[in-house]
């Protein structure tokens, strides 16, 4: 996977049409295309943005605010420094849908370091310790019990289990016949 397939599918799976609790399946919060937030949208424009901003993003706009973020996490979290593409992309994928701390924080029950929701000196020498290759196969398991947790607690996130279920598995690297 490359950062342009996790660009697409990113679009794919969070959708690419403004979405609210009156669609279907309802979400949360509003969300522009790709999943964008009125958070990650102020953030990007550097001022207030409305429902209508959301509203009026373009498949063009989505793209160019999704690689500006996942360029954020990668910069902010230190996420680059994961030398294993896989589980680097991975990463960059689970703290865009579930946010850096959370994903971080995943990473290092798998480590089995401190659980700090940051890459911090331990989790740096875990990951150069450690065979990356069955760390994002872990991360992976790990993932899949994060959102069974979740989808467990209420009806509605049930119907997003297999989505997501999918999305985490999509980084798997084991070979399947």
């Amino acid at each position: 996977m490359t950062e342009d397939d996790l660009v697409a599918d990113i679009l794919d799976r969070e959708g690419d049409t403004y979405a609210d609790e009156h669609s279907q399946p309802p979400i949360d919060q509003p969300t522009g295309r790709g999943g964008i937030t009125r958070a990650t949208l102020t953030d990007y424009l550097g001022h207030p943005a409305s429902i209508e901003d959301l509203k009026a993003l373009t498949h063009d706009q989505a793209v160019q605010i999704i690689r500006w973020k996942l360029h954020r996490l990668i910069e902010v979290a230190h996420l680059g420094d994961i030398t294993f593409e896989p589980l680097r992309l991975q990463m960059i994928d689970f703290a865009y849908n579930s946010g850096t701390a959370r994903a971080i924080r995943w990473l290092q029950r798998c480590l089995r370091v401190q659980r700090t929701g940051v890459l911090d000196g331990s989790t740096h020498l875990a990951l150069y310790e450690r065979d990356l290759w069955l760390v994002n196969q872990a991360l992976i398991a790990a993932r899949l019990q994060m959102i069974d947790l979740w989808t467990d607690a209420a009806a509605q996130r049930n119907a997003w289990e297999e989505g997501l279920e999918s999305r985490g598995l999509q980084f798997s690297l084991l070979d399947i016949p």
